[in-house]
């Protein structure tokens, strides 16, 4: 142990007197001898001469001492990373572009792996959470649906492929007797549930099996961010109660802070089996979900099976509506992920390929300058030095200028991931705890050594190359070059050009998308709209007629303010999601088989709302006063769903839609008119079938208000607040915004993946101009007595610009063809990115292409301009 101590510390130079002490011990041990052979009789010349004799080489000697001192390798090694860093301090301008290169590519993928780690590849903050199940119900047409209660419960008691299973549903109640009236989130879950996702309680206790029954006392858990914001951090809270839409419920304990269930902010947990427990058919769907732990070795497909055999079973016992329904099961970890997934692996492709350009950038330069040092190559070469301690000393001056690079590239990447989480859209899972933890640091510095060899195998390369002779004479204009080297620099401009075509091409694309989806034509005016969107509480709004009579004169209130020209009811407004949707079929149709019921999205909107927000009623009549309750059901479709079922939305009206299909219990509907599509879904969302409930005869407790302004809808915001407040103070305000608000909210992912992508291909575009400057200026700087040569002989400057500037174009040609075809070649992983557009899009390709030959242009006008300036007869005189 010692004596590694020893040879770590002589690595280090921590014992610098060594040398010295060895050099006076082999003194000492000279002139011992050298005494010797004086008292044989030699004379002392001779004397000396024989002790040297006997001891040996000196300087062998010295070095085979130095060898059992410390570890060889390790000490060339440190040689090696001190004389690179004399390199950068020889040449810091050189260096400084090396790095910040180096920096900007190693940066921009660390920052964009965090974030692809922290969404897709990091474990769950559950115990076992790479076997956690998110579970449904499927049908041949839609998968993923909700459970039904009773369902949930054979599959529990049933399976055998799940250690435990547990089921959650949300709701949002309204919470009163603690100032004002705020809309509380919350998930109902079953008992179970908190031991599958591992939460633990920071006070009290957590549900248990008693909690979880029917006819429970009412109790509730609530979190650490409610119960600060809204039980004042209250240590003593646990036994209190709060009032939830109007039901008094005991807090039994506070969750940890740290657990959180997928996004979103929650407020409390109610046991599931206190509400739900009381269900007694199974094709009553709520919005029940439920997550299972597979069993140590069981797979998805087993497991599916087995909750698909026991569907089946039921059928048998309990046959009903819902005999064709099936399980649906997928991995949490990609149910978390959704469709971001797409989108994180194209921008993660697309910043690669921008730190490929960064590597063939910093190999051009390397390569520069390794032909700058031919001359002291081949002195090393010249005195001994064999090849592989050259490859070793040059690979690792590489890789200390990568490690520079690198630690730059970590801080700009710690800025980068700051602002991504800022801007970035808040409804994509797990992107606030992105971090630069480990897994992110051994990334960036494995990339940051791959970089560092990659780009350094071109130099390594060409010293091995080197002519000794030509390298060797003073001044030689040709030493280190060669058609090899210039060959591998085109080859390096070439691809530099057909990646910056590719990635100008993907950032085309989504710019056109995003401006296709703003210019979408929404069905309706948003402009100048308002909306409220209202949560009545149950426990005061318990009859259709109380819900009817609340937003009836809410309306009649808002119609008296100053600046509001109409006012309008809607469920789920225009970007608001799926909000519901359900089978039907057209009575006056051929019925359906049962895997051939059509689906349809379903909205409720009253008269006012079609006036509110301006939408075209295409064909029929709006809602109106005749619609009442008791009175004949009538509905509204859109366009979508009419032109799906008729060639003219005209032959839609007076048929009858049945609600549910043939094969399950539901309403009959006329249809009274058709309505253009409204982007329910999103302005980048495909349009769906859709069907209207009248208000008067389905009101729901949860409305949006929507508020037709004369001006601006900012200023009316106080009056609509107002109005609420002064009919019930108990009804809180869900949201208040503009239209345009709702609706731009439906592209934030979008102009996030869009502004990332035309960032990258932006940096791209300089870095290829870089190359392209750098390759060009250093072919025009190898040829400078060439054209001297051929100006001395007679040729015009204008010949010589045709000269150059096909070599130039040939490069632009070749790596735009093969930037075409990578281009036309991905494409097809843009598609799910694209709206409005095609993916392959012609005049994109024709648009991206330009812009490069372009940037080409621009970066090859200097050496194209140096190479018709250049002055001929000094070149001639130095040469």
């Amino acid at each position: 142990m010692r004596e590694w101590w020893s040879k770590i510390c002589r690595a280090l130079h921590l014992r610098n007197g060594l040398d010295a002490d060895l050099s006076d011990e082999m003194q000492a041990h000279l002139d011992l001898m050298t005494a010797e052979n004086i008292e044989r009789g030699m004379p002392p010349g001779e004397a000396r001469s024989a002790a040297r004799r006997a001891f040996g080489n000196l300087t062998r000697t010295q070095e085979k001492t130095r060898e059992a001192w410390q570890f060889p390798r390790f000490e060339t090694f440190l040689q090696d990373i001190r004389y690179g860093l004399r390199g950068i301090r020889r040449s810091p301008s050189f260096s400084l572009v090396v790095i910040l290169t180096l920096a900007m590519g190693i940066g921009a993928n660390t920052a964009i792996f965090s974030v692809v780690y922290s969404v897709l590849l990091r474990p769950l903050p559950y115990p076992s959470g790479e076997r956690l199940v998110w579970l449904g119900e499927s049908t041949a047409k839609a998968s993923g649906i909700s459970i039904t209660w009773i369902n949930f419960e054979h599959w529990r008691h049933d399976n055998d492929s799940f250690e435990d299973m547990a089921a959650f549903a949300g709701e949002d109640l309204t919470l009163t007797g603690r100032g004002d009236a705020v809309l509380t989130h919350e998930w109902l879950v079953t008992s179970d549930f908190f031991q599958l996702t591992g939460a633990r309680p920071a006070l009290g206790r957590l549900f248990t099996d008693p909690d979880d029954k029917p006819g429970a006392a009412p109790t509730v858990v609530a979190t650490a961010d409610c119960w600060q914001r809204k039980l004042g951090g209250d240590p003593n809270v646990v036994g209190e109660s709060v009032v939830l839409d109007g039901t008094s419920y005991q807090i039994i304990g506070v969750l940890n802070p740290r657990f959180q269930f997928l996004t979103g902010a929650v407020d409390f947990y109610l046991p599931l089996g206190r509400a739900a427990g009381t269900s007694h058919k199974r094709s009553d769907h709520g919005n029940i979900r439920a997550v299972g732990l597979l069993k140590a070795g069981a797979t998805l497909t087993q497991a599916k099976t087995n909750l698909d055999g026991i569907m089946q079973r039921l059928a048998l016992s309990d046959p009903g509506p819902e005999d064709d329904h099936r399980a649906y099961a997928a991995y949490f970890t990609e149910v978390m992920a959704g469709d971001v997934r797409t989108t994180l692996l194209v921008l993660m492709s697309a910043v690669g390929l921008v730190l490929i350009l960064a590597c063939a950038n910093v190999a051009s330069l390397l390569l520069v300058r390794s032909t700058a040092r031919a001359r002291e190559i081949a002195v090393r070469v010249a005195i001994g030095a064999g090849r592989a301690r050259l490859v070793r000393q040059l690979l690792t001056e590489n890789v200390v200028i990568a490690a520079i690079g690198g630690a730059l590239g970590l801080l700009l990447a710690g800025w980068c991931l700051r602002t991504l989480i800022l801007i970035g859209p808040r409804d994509i899972p797990r992107l606030a705890e992105a971090t630069l933890d480990i897994p992110v640091l051994l990334f960036a510095a494995a990339i940051s050594v791959a970089v560092g060899f990659l780009a350094g195998l071109a130099p390594v390369w060409n010293a091995g190359k080197v002519d000794l002779t030509t390298a060797l004479k003073e001044g030689s204009p040709t030493a280190g070059t060669g058609r090899r080297g210039q060959a591998f620099r085109s080859t390096l401009v070439i691809a530099e050009i057909a990646i910056t075509l590719i990635l100008a091409f993907a950032s085309g694309l989504l710019v056109r998308s995003l401006i296709a989806a703003q210019r979408a034509d929404n069905g309706f005016d948003p402009k100048n709209l308002l909306a409220i969107e209202l949560q009545l509480p149950e426990s005061r709004y318990k009859s259709d007629d109380s819900v009817r009579e609340y937003y009836g004169q809410l309306s009649q209130n808002l119609r008296g303010e100053p600046g509001i020209q109409d006012v309008g009811l809607v469920n789920c407004p225009p970007g608001g999601g799926d909000c519901g949707d359900y089978w039907y079929f057209i009575l006056e149709k051929p019925t359906p088989a049962r895997d051939d019921v059509p689906l349809s999205l379903f909205n409720t909107a009253d008269a006012g709302y079609l006036r509110a927000a301006r939408m075209r009623l295409l064909a029929g009549r709006n809602f109106n006063e005749s619609d009442r309750a008791n009175g004949s059901l009538v509905t509204m479709i859109n366009e979508r769903l009419a032109r799906q079922e008729w060639s003219d939305p005209q032959l839609a009206l007076g048929q009858h839609l049945k609600v549910g299909g043939p094969y399950m219990e539901g309403p009959t509907l006329e249809i009274v008119g058709v309505v253009a599509n409204v982007s329910q879904m999103g302005l980048d969302a495909e349009q769906m079938p859709t069907f209207y409930y009248a208000f008067s005869q389905k009101p729901s407790s949860a409305m949006v208000v929507t508020l037709r302004i004369n001006g601006d809808p900012a200023q009316s915001m106080n009056a609509a607040r107002r109005q609420v407040s002064a009919l019930d103070r108990s009804v809180p305000i869900q949201s208040l915004r503009t239209a345009e608000d709702w609706l731009g909210a439906t592209l934030q992912r979008r102009r996030f993946a869009t502004l990332l992508l035309g960032l990258f291909g932006g940096l791209a575009m300089l870095l290829a101009a870089v190359g392209i400057y750098g390759v060009l200026n250093y072919w025009v700087s190898a040829r400078q007595r060439e054209i001297a040569i051929r100006l001395a002989v007679g040729a015009q400057r204008s010949s010589i610009l045709r000269w150059a500037g096909l070599h130039a174009t040939r490069l632009a040609v070749i790596g735009i063809v093969l930037g075409a075809i990578g281009a036309w070649s991905a494409a097809r992983w843009l598609q799910s990115l694209v709206f409005g557009v095609s993916a392959r899009n012609p005049l994109m390709m024709v648009l991206a292409g330009a812009a490069v030959i372009v940037i080409a242009a621009l970066a090859a006008s200097v050496p194209l301009w140096r190479a018709t300036h250049t002055d001929a007869v000094r070149n001639l005189h130095e040469a």
